[in-house]
């Protein structure tokens, strides 16, 4: 009895000693289990083309929950219902229901999707015991335009496929956290005064890319595709110069918007992840290596026979027989048999090493995800028949950016660039903090055999050339034009990839583009199906290259004037008679505090010849004085003045004017010479 008697004792004497001696450190620890955390999406950054223009935004949404047992909340709550009831166009009586009708939840959901401004004006109110969760999603707003460039996201907005992959670092930014309390049913409750780190919103990138010419070139592959009956395409546009990519474009394409519903193939970017053999327009790497190590000049006759040879017991052909011409014409005509002569008369080596010095065999590190090296042969690798059929294409496979990027060395007289899509990042407020700079990568060949290679190139797109349907009237162009057969099995069948890469104008390049059409049905050679796209691309992109516009439609300057008869404008308004001067080609003098006083002079005098930029002196008539008669304000003549003059002029007469139509005064009421009334109507026409 006496044991039981003193157990509540016990117990009391050790709870007043847990309270006394632990009880700061278990209710601390206590709150700390109670604490939690409620993350603050971030915003994914925005992508803009080379003239600001929004291909990709995100597009946000908010939860707006409440907790009324918050101190502070009760007394702000009307004005909470009234602020929601104007975002939501509800009433505020529907809000003050949704809490009272809350039952036993801490949290209640007022609002389930609100936009961003919205949202901001809702934390400029700073209300207590607001949870405010954002979400969001992705819009493409072009859908299909450079959808292989810019790629897509999946559900949690990670980038899984062009450049929304190769920066998602950048663009995803980092998510914030707001501190909330959690009671033991794990129902949140707002933590007045709880810390609250902001979101670090992802960057914004900027690309080389122009919407405009982006359009047209995807426009024009499309037709192209579809008038050859081609299983693909790809076309790829390129700065020569430094390294940027103009536009990139793929068929069949697809919508990041809802991307999932297109196949495999569809999302394809050819362009980088496509080993290809090239070619005819490998060429260009027999022709370097044949200059740069003297084996052949362009001048040099080569045989090229009656358009067949037989190299280690295989024939190679030529669409023509051309006999015995000189190298360079070698290369206008697309001689198989030239090159190939041309190339046996090298070391592997050299072939091999100009190969790599222009690219093939390694990525180009262009910043986009998937992109293959290709493959190129060692010399160690090269059988007999390596050298004749490596140099006209075949035994070595590249990527179709790897092609372009070897002709903008020719274009550029002789630089291995670069490519690259994004030109800047910049941060939420528009701030750019970092920035592409053009990267040359090695000097691939001589200047001098550039410029040496150049005119044979040129003619290639001539009456004389394999690319006679990429010509532009007015512009010079230089490329060359690929077919090769495909391999399926081990062998090559009966079906062909033609392709055209060239570049303009010749004698300042700023474009360099490549047509590459998979097993077109409708023609088979580069010249037929791929080159008249190349010339309507060009065509069309002309207008947006200002320099290159001028080359092909050289601008017809004005005729000067010497004399001008000078306007009259006595009695207009000093900031109007200087407008109309200026237009007819006068400088003005007048004082700088007339703005609206009227003219009541000029030299030289309306209605006189006076040259052309000779300054006319104008003085104003002089404001009347306090202790003189107002002078009558009467409606001045404003027919013939734009709307914006004419309102300008009455309006600092002290008038208002309601203005009919548009363009310039026809008609006034009252008329000219009438008291000046306190509303004036304006016709025009």
């Amino acid at each position: 009895m006496a044991a039981v008697l003193l157990l509540p004792a016990g117990v009391a004497f050790q709870l007043v000693r847990i309270h006394l001696g632990e009880g700061s450190e278990l209710r601390a620890q206590g709150e700390r289990q109670a604490s939690s955390f409620v993350e603050l999406a971030a915003t994914r950054g925005s992508i803009y083309d080379r003239a600001g223009r929004a291909l990709v935004v995100n597009t946000a949404r908010y939860e707006v929950a409440a907790d009324p047992t918050v101190a502070g909340f009760e007394e702000r709550a009307d004005e909470l219902y009234t602020l929601l009831g104007e975002l939501t166009e509800r009433r505020a009586a529907h809000f003050r229901q949704r809490v009272a009708n809350r039952a036993s939840r801490q949290y209640v959901l007022l609002v389930r999707n609100l936009d961003e401004a919205s949202k901001e004006q809702l934390d400029a109110g700073g209300f207590p015991g607001l949870l405010v969760k954002g979400s969001f999603a992705r819009r493409y707003n072009y859908a299909r335009t450079a959808s292989h460039v810019l790629g897509h996201v999946d559900a949690d907005l990670a980038g899984i496929a062009g450049l929304e992959q190769q920066y998602d670092e950048f663009l995803s930014g980092e998510p914030g956290r707001q501190a909330v309390q959690r009671d033991r049913r794990g129902i949140v409750k707002a933590l007045v005064g709880g810390s609250v780190v902001e979101p670090k919103h992802g960057e914004h990138l900027v690309l080389t890319l122009d919407l405009v010419r982006q359009a047209i070139l995807e426009e024009e592959l499309a037709r192209g595709v579809a008038e050859a009956g081609a299983q693909w395409g790809t076309a790829i546009a390129m700065d020569p110069r430094t390294g940027a990519i103009l536009a990139m474009a793929n068929v069949p394409d697809y919508d990041p918007n809802r991307a999932a519903t297109f196949s495999e193939a569809a999302r394809r970017n050819h362009a980088v992840t496509d080993r290809i053999e090239p070619g005819s327009t490998f060429k260009l790497v027999t022709a370097v290596a044949a200059l740069e190590t003297d084996t052949l000049s362009p001048e040099d006759t080569i045989d090229t026979g009656e358009g067949w040879a037989v190299f280690y017991g295989r024939t190679m052909r030529d669409s023509h027989g051309y006999g015995r011409i000189p190298f360079g014409e070698a290369i206008t005509v697309s001689s198989n048999v030239g090159m190939a002569r041309t190339a046996v008369q090298m070391e592997p080596s050299d072939l091999y090493q100009h190969a790599r010095a222009l690219g093939f065999g390694s990525p180009t590190w262009i910043d986009l995800p998937g992109e293959v090296a290709g493959r190129l042969k060692r010399p160690e690798e090269f059988s007999g028949l390596t050298l004749p059929w490596m140099s006209t294409g075949y035994e070595v496979e590249a990527t179709p950016l790897q092609v372009l990027t070897a002709y903008c060395a020719l274009a550029n007289g002789g630089l291995l660039v670069k490519p690259y899509l994004v030109a800047e990042r910049r941060t939420v407020q528009g701030r750019t903090i970092w920035e592409a700079r053009q990267d040359s990568i090695r000097r691939a060949f001589d200047a001098e055999t550039a410029e040496r290679l150049m005119p044979y190139f040129e003619r290639v797109v001539s009456e004389d050339g394999t690319a006679r349907r990429a010509a532009v009237e007015g512009l010079r162009i230089a490329g060359k034009t690929g077919t090769a057969q495909t391999a399926s099995g081990g062998t090559y069948a009966r079906r062909y990839r033609a392709s055209f890469v060239g570049f303009f104008p010749v004698e300042a390049p700023e474009v360099a583009l490549l047509v590459v059409l998979n097993a077109p049905q409708n023609g088979s050679y580069g010249g037929a199906v791929a080159a008249p796209i190349f010339g309507e691309v060009a065509r069309r992109w002309v207008g947006t290259f200002p320099t290159i516009a001028e080359r092909v439609a050289p601008s017809t300057p004005l005729p000067e004037r010497n004399e001008a008869v000078v306007p009259s404008v006595d009695s207009l308004p000093a900031l109007l008679a200087e407008s109309r001067l200026y237009a007819d080609g006068f400088p003005v003098r007048r004082a700088r505090d007339a703005a609206w006083q009227p003219v009541a002079a000029q030299q030289p005098l309306g209605g006189e010849r006076a040259p052309v930029r000779h300054a006319i002196r104008l003085t104003a008539a002089d404001a009347p004085r306090s202790n003189e008669a107002p002078v009558e304000v009467v409606m001045p003549d404003l027919t013939g003045l734009s709307a914006r003059h004419a309102v300008a002029w009455l309006a600092s007469l002290g008038a208002i004017a309601r203005v009919q139509g548009s363009g310039t005064i026809t008609a006034q009421s009252p008329s000219a010479g009438a008291a000046l009334p306190s509303q004036a109507v304006l016709t025009l026409h």
